[in-house]
Order: C-alpha cells, then structure tokens, then sequence
C-alpha cells in the first residue's frame, strides 16, 4: 500500500481522471446509437445513462468525501469496489460479450495499480475475472434463472441477451484469457506504477538536493564581501550582488543591460578578457565616483563565466573596495616616515639644544654687560627671539620623538572642548570677524582619556583654523554621542582648506603650512589620537574650508 501522503496526492487526481472516462463512455455510446443504432437494444442508451449518473454521483461523493474524511487507505477501496461494479454494469447495459467497454476493467486495475501495492493490484484483477466471468456466465446461462427473470422487471433486463447463441467453449476461452490479461495489466501497471513512484521520489530528491544547492549558492553570493557582477558576451550587466550594490551605491535595476564600461569607465573592458589562461584574468584598480559624491579606489578582477560543452556565455566582474586598505597603506608608510624622523629630529635636537642654550645665555650676558648702540641692540633682539624659537621647535621635536605617556581616566569631552573654545575666544588671532559655533550636548559625553593631551589636540587643530582664516570666519565644534563604542568630535572652519598633496602629508612632522609654524602641530595630533586607539580623518578642498573628524573610544585602550 502506498504511503497516506502518496494517496493524499493520488486519490483526487484518480477521480477527476474518472470523470474523463465517464464522459467518454457515455460520448462514445451516445455517438453509436446516433449513427448506427441496435435495434435489439432500443433502451440501452436510458440504462446506460442511469449507470453514468450514479457514477457522477460517485465521483462528487468521492471528491467530498476526501476532504471530510483522513481515512485515505479506505477510500482507495471503496472507490475501486464500486468502479468495478460501475465498470460490470455498463458492459451490461451495453452489450455483455458484444460490449465495447470490456476495455474498462484494464482501466480499472490500472487505476488501482496507482492507489495500492502490486499484490493488491493483483487481486483487483482477480476480482475484475470475478466480476466479468459471473455477469457473462449470468448473461448467457438464462437456464439458470428460468422463473424469476420471468417475475423481475431488472432480471429480465439481465436475461434479454439470452435470445443470442454464443459458443460455451469460446465463452469460456474468453473469460479464461480475460483472466490472463487483467492479471498481466495488473502486473505491468503495478509495476509501472512502482517504478513511477521511485522515479518521483528520486527525482523529488534530486529537485531537493538542486534547490539546496540553489540556495547554498545564493546565500554564498549573497554573504560575499566583494561585488559581483555577471555580464553577457556583450558586457551588458545581468546579475548584482548585494555587496556590489552597496560597493557601487546602486542598485541591479538602475544597471541591468548597462554596459559595464558605462558603470566602471576604466576597468577591464569586454575585448580584453580571452579564454586562456594568459588573458582569462585580468585585473586592474580604478577610480569610482560614488552616487554620493566621493572617489573610491576598486579592485576590478575580471573573468570569462565558462559552461561545460558549451564555452564562455559571458563575464564575471569580482569589485573590492580597496580605498580604506589604501588609505591604511598611506598611514603606515606616513608612520615609518614620521618614526624615521622622529629617530632622526631627536638626534638632531639633543645636539642642538646644548650650543642653543650656551648661545642664548651669551646673548643675554652680552646684553648686561656691554655698552650697544641701537643696531646692535636691535641684532641682539633678534638672536635672542629667534635662539628662543630654536628652542621652542627642539622642545616640539623632543615632544614628538620622544614615547607619549598618557594617564587615562574617565573626562567630560564636552567640558574639555568648552574650554577650549573660550580659550579660542581670548586668543590674540581672535577678532570681531570671527565666530564660534557650538553643537555640543548639554549632558556630560564621558570617555577614558588622557584630559591635558586632548586639550592640545583640540587646542592645535583650533589654532590651526584661526590662521586658516586670516580674513574671519566661522569654526564650528560638534560632539556626535551616537555610538556605544566611540565618540565623535567635529572641528571644522571655512578657511583656505588644504589641496589633495596637502592631505596626504598633512600628519606627516615639519609640513608647516603657516608662518612661524613648527609644522609639528598636526604631527603631535595625529600622534595622541592615536595613543587614544582613536582615528583622524580630515575632509577637505582648497577654499571650502577643512573638518576635522576626531573618534575617541569610551573605554581605556587595550594597549594602554
């Protein structure tokens, strides 16, 4: 017997494939007696339609009967049962030996080969003999019956082929090889029937297993890193994963049949991409311009997508966003450089600071003791200021090449850059064309820092604005306390702002870019945020003025 699952399915398609048999008998008798009609059985066609309603009826009962009932297993047996005797009885009405629907007891073994197991297909067959042998044996030995066909209206209806001669021999060779044949159509359709069910189980399997696959490789696709892109042989965009999307800040409807040298003019194009192993890889980086208005560095790998038996049906495009490696790139040789530097200054200004120092005391014992006249007086002067500024960028290297110590404790942030705004407000650069703008919090931001290194680096990157703006202008402080982990300080103005080459070296120590600057300003900055595991970034254009963006972590630097 088949599973309840299998005949859940089975059971209702059996039946509407009854319905089709029906209407088919009865359209094809119907035709008959239209065309050529049998005089000997002028009501065979009202029987035969009383036999093809009850069978509607069971069929709608049957249809009913499977959503009321989960007794599938009996179903299967009553409705086999009573197309049996459906079956007997429209072979009856239609002829008996002479009928044309003898056909339909191989019908219905093949129908109960779908619903139940090869043995019980076997002994359906078995009961289909049953049946036909004993209404032809009924049908053609009247003798039996000899008083009450003669009493009963239904009887006599079943006796009325009598009037015909029929060979007993060939009567019985004939139920004898229908035997045969129902029990052979058993057999082969239970066989079928079998073979069917494994070949859907395995192919049920197989649709799993490809639907699995389909999934394991759309969920590899889809939890990619880098973009991807496939494209046909003619370049035009087909496909997009989602990290493409975010890498391009576009999505795969606002590309789909782009060419791809339209959406990444400059990497590798179509004609350059071969299918053997010299030219079947090509890669190359190129400068995107981001919806949003930035420039991005991409990695563009570029492959032909290869069919077996069928060749190249088109390209694979693999993006990585290379711009935060590159800029990382930059920091590390920028830190080699200042390290090199810093080695190289300390050196320098220990050597320095001794004959600085015996320098300057002899100026101002000069000063004391001789009689100068005003030039000389004045020359002194300059010794003197310049030796002390001499000394103040010995001091400044010492600083910066020397290791930082920090004492960390949890500060207010936002306490410690008020302070340093009203310091801003009092210094000598500071005049009426100036203006201070403040967004911060009124609540206390909290982070584990160093207070007096963070006050110079507020201080320098504020003292760097005022010179930036030698005509007035606005510096704006913001403290963005949005993320559990950071905290976000924004110092920008709208002075002269500083060009591409500018930036690149802007951390990098004596890249003064003001008069009387040391040019170790940004270079002490850049070197206390990052004692602070914390990270400097700065947006700028010449004349659009700078922003400083300054992340700090709340809690104490593990390295610390």
């Amino acid at each position: 017997m088949k599973s309840t699952v299998e005949l859940q399915v089975w059971l209702p398609w059996v039946t509407k494939i009854r319905f089709v048999i029906i209407t088919f008998v009865f359209a094809i008798e119907f035709a008959i007696q239209q065309v050529v009609p049998d005089p000997s059985r002028p009501n065979a066609i009202k029987y035969l339609g009383v036999v093809i309603i009850l069978w509607y009826t069971l069929g709608l009962f049957y249809l009913i009967y499977s959503e009321i009932s989960r007794d599938f297993k009996q179903q299967a047996y009553l409705q086999i049962l009573s197309d049996l005797a459906i079956v007997t009885a429209v072979v009856h009405v239609t002829g008996d030996l002479e009928s044309n629907y003898l056909s339909l007891y191989p019908v219905a073994i093949i129908l109960a080969s779908v619903l139940l197991s090869r043995g019980k297909a076997l002994v359906v067959a078995g009961a289909s003999f049953v049946f036909m042998g004993a209404l032809l044996e009924l049908a053609y030995l009247p003798s039996l019956l000899p008083e009450i066909a003669r009493r009963h209206r239904f009887l006599r209806i079943l006796a009325t082929s009598s009037e015909q001669s029929v060979d007993l021999g060939t009567l019985q060779v004939k139920i004898v090889a229908s035997l045969f044949g129902f029990l052979a159509v058993a057999y082969l359709s239970s066989y079928l029937a079998e073979s069917l069910r494994e070949t859907r189980a395995e192919l049920r399997d197989k649709r799993g297993e490809v639907a699995s696959l389909q999934a394991i490789n759309e969920n590899i696709i889809r939890s990619m890193r880098d973009g991807l892109i496939t494209a046909d042989l003619e370049g035009r965009i087909q496909e997009l994963n989602p990290a493409g999307a975010a890498i391009l800040g576009r999505r795969l409807w606002d590309l789909k049949e782009l060419s791809i040298e339209e959406v990444l003019p400059g990497g590798p194009r179509v004609g350059q991409i071969g299918q053997d192993d010299s030219t079947s890889h090509v890669r190359q980086e190129i400068t995107y311009r981001h919806p949003r208005g930035e420039d991005r560095i991409l990695g563009v790998a570029a492959s032909p997508l290869i069919l077996p038996e069928v060749g190249a049906v088109g390209y694979v495009f693999n993006i990585q966003d290379l711009t935060e490696q590159r800029r990382r790139e930059a920091e590390y040789r920028a830190k080699d450089r200042m390290a090199a530097l810093g080695h190289l200054s300390a050196g320098i200004a220990h050597e320095i600071r001794n004959p600085l120092a015996s320098i300057a005391g002899s100026v101002k014992l000069l000063q004391r003791l001789a009689q100068l006249d005003e030039d000389q007086a004045k020359l002194m002067d300059i010794v003197s200021r310049e030796s002390e500024r001499l000394n103040k960028l010995v001091s400044d290297i010492l600083i910066y090449s020397r290791d930082q110590r920090f004492e960390f404790r949890e500060v207010d942030l936002a306490n410690i850059l008020e302070e340093t705004l009203l310091l801003i407000e009092h210094h000598p650069l500071f005049g009426s064309g100036y203006r201070i703008e403040r967004k911060l919090p009124r609540r206390s931001v909290s982070a584990c820092a160093d207070a007096d290194k963070i006050r110079q680096v507020f201080w320098n990157i504020c003292d760097n604005s005022l010179k930036a703006m030698p005509q007035g202008g606005t510096l704006t402080a913001e403290i963005e306390d949005k993320h559990p982990q950071n905290v976000r300080v924004v110092l920008s103005d709208t002075g002269i702002g500083f060009d591409q080459t500018q930036l690149e070296k802007l951390f990098e120590p004596f890249q003064a870019g003001f008069a009387n600057g040391t040019g170790l300003g940004m270079a002490i900055v850049y070197q206390i945020v990052q004692g602070h595991s914390g990270s400097l970034r700065v947006d700028s254009a010449p004349g659009k003025g700078a922003k400083f963006l300054i992340d700090l972590p709340r809690n104490r630097p593990q390295s610390s």
